[in-house]
Order: structure tokens, then sequence, then C-alpha cells
């Protein structure tokens, strides 16, 4: 991302990935695709509302309220206006990933109740755990690939299907340390910055720059809201991060150590065993994972 965090607005649809299939419906639309090892992520907007179901890979978005890193499947709803750099993470040194993306116009969201009210509008991206909304994701998935006279009215269905699935999880589901119907619209775009950087002494310099207003002010009101310093969110996101991928992926500790914002191996070595108990390599041989450079020839 650049230190201006310019971004585009996406077309409605339209995610970075190789499209393996893309289907219809009024006011809906859906696509299964595949990471593009090739191509940077840019920072991001996305007008409408949106699912996406990892199906593959370690999925990372730097959008408030998305987990660190996905690993197996999971499925995300992103609220309209989510902004943010989404992209997947090397194993193996390999880029790879699969997801279906299901974007959600005006008026079908309106037929929901996911925005009736303030109190039940989500302000930040949102993991759905229920089993019923996972499998129908997961059924429309499947369904894409299918050819014949009824396909396209089978995966029109299961798309509704996922969304009354929906429904009531993410408006019961959503939450955050602190109330968003409260917080200031400035607050989002800080996060977002912070869950989307390597850390570094300019790092909430440069969060308070892109939000509009001073780094003290910024550290008030984010301690406020969040009951967390700056500093402390994103040492803890990128302690996340590395934790998936010491356990998802046979990268080296140095190369997790650069990928993830630590000054060098040592800092953290020293920051993980602080939080988790033990070192990055115990850890990852507790898991029974070596690293690509220890592996058999």
């Amino acid at each position: 991302m650049s230190s201006s965090a310019a971004h585009v607005v996406l077309p409605f649809g339209q995610f970075y990935g190789r499209e393996e299939v893309r289907r219809s419906a009024p006011d809906l639309e859906w696509a299964l695709l595949r990471a593009d090892p090739h191509r940077i992520v840019s920072r991001h907007s996305h007008d409408e509302a949106h699912f996406v179901l990892v199906l593959d890979g370690l999925y990372v978005s730097s959008a408030v309220g998305a987990p660190a890193v996905s690993h197996g499947v999971q499925l995300i709803y992103n609220p309209p206006g989510t902004t943010h750099r989404d992209r997947f993470e090397a194993r193996d040194r390999v880029v790879s990933g699969r997801f279906l993306a299901l974007s959600v116009g005006t008026e079908a969201l309106a037929a929901l109740r996911m925005h009736t009210t303030r109190d039940d509008t989500p302000q930040h991206a949102v993991v759905i755990e229920s089993a019923g909304a996972i499998a129908a994701a997961h059924r429309l998935a499947v369904a894409c690939t299918r050819q014949g006279r009824d396909a396209a009215y089978e995966q029109q269905a299961m798309a509704l299907e996922l969304l009354c699935h929906a429904d009531n999880t993410v408006r019961v589901t959503h939450s955050a340390p602190c109330s968003h119907a409260a917080a200031p619209a400035w607050l989002q775009r800080a996060c977002e910055y912070l869950d989307d950087s390597r850390g570094g002494q300019s790092c909430i310099a440069e969060a308070a720059r892109v939000a509009g207003v001073h780094p003290v002010h910024l550290a008030r009101v984010f301690r406020r809201f969040t009951g967390q310093s700056p500093a402390t969110y994103v040492r803890q996101r990128r302690l996340e991060q590395a934790q998936c991928l010491l356990r998802f992926t046979t990268r080296s500790a140095a190369e997790i150590a650069d990928s993830c914002g630590f000054a060098d191996q040592s800092h953290f070595t020293h920051a993980f065993r602080n939080v988790y108990g033990a070192t990055p390599a115990a850890y990852r041989a507790a898991h029974g994972v070596a690293e690509l450079s220890h592996l058999p020839n």
C-alpha cells in the first residue's frame, strides 16, 4: 500500500483473482476465483456487501473484523463500503488459493433484515460460523461448475439460501470491543491501515495521517473504543498472522518474521514466546511442521 493510502473502487461483483466461472441473478452476482500469484493486490473498496468463502489457501484481509489469516474453509461477510487489501499468503513459497465471492446489491440487501436498524448494522467484517450458512455457501461453490438447463436456477436458489442463513447470524454475532455506532468514521480507516501495515516507528503516525487526525488524538480515541493502544493492536495482529504462518506453511521463521513486520528473527522469537509460551521453533514442532529448508530431499 502506498503512503497516500490511495485505492480503487471495484465495480459490482469484481474481485482480484483468476475467474473460473461467473453467474448472476437480479441484484446478485457470484463467482469462483483462484489467486493470481503474478498480480499485486492493491488497497481497494467494495461499494456493495459481499461474502467470501475461502475454499483453499491462506487468506489475509486487512478489513476490520477479519481474522489475521483464514486457513481452511471460512465464510466472511463484508458490509457495503469495505476497504481492504485481501490476498493469499504463500505456502511452501507458492501463492495459491481458491474462493467463492457473492456480491449483494442494494435492493437485495434491503430485503433482508441485516441492515434494518442501526443497532443491527455491522460496520465491519464478520466471520460467519453458522454451519447452515457455510454449508449453503459450499453448495453454491460446488454448483457453480454445473451445466444444464436448471443450473442457473439452482445456483440462484443456493445464493438466496446462503443469504437467509447468514441474515440472523450476521446481526446476532457482529461485535467489536467498542460501540461502532458511536465511533468516528476515521477510526475504521486507521484500523484498516494498521491491519495492512508491517509496523515500524512511522506506522501509527501514518495511520493518523490517513485518518486525518493528530497521533495523540488517534491514540486516545483508539484506546477508548478498542480497549488497547494502537501499538498493542499492531503487535497482536502481527503475532496472530505469524502464528498461522508457522502452523500452516513451511516458510522459515526468518521469512515469517520479515513478512509480519518484526525487526529480526530474535525480536520475533522474543515477542512470540512472551505471548504463546514457546519459541516459534517449539510451536512449529509441536504441530508437526518442518521448515522448508529442513525438509528431506
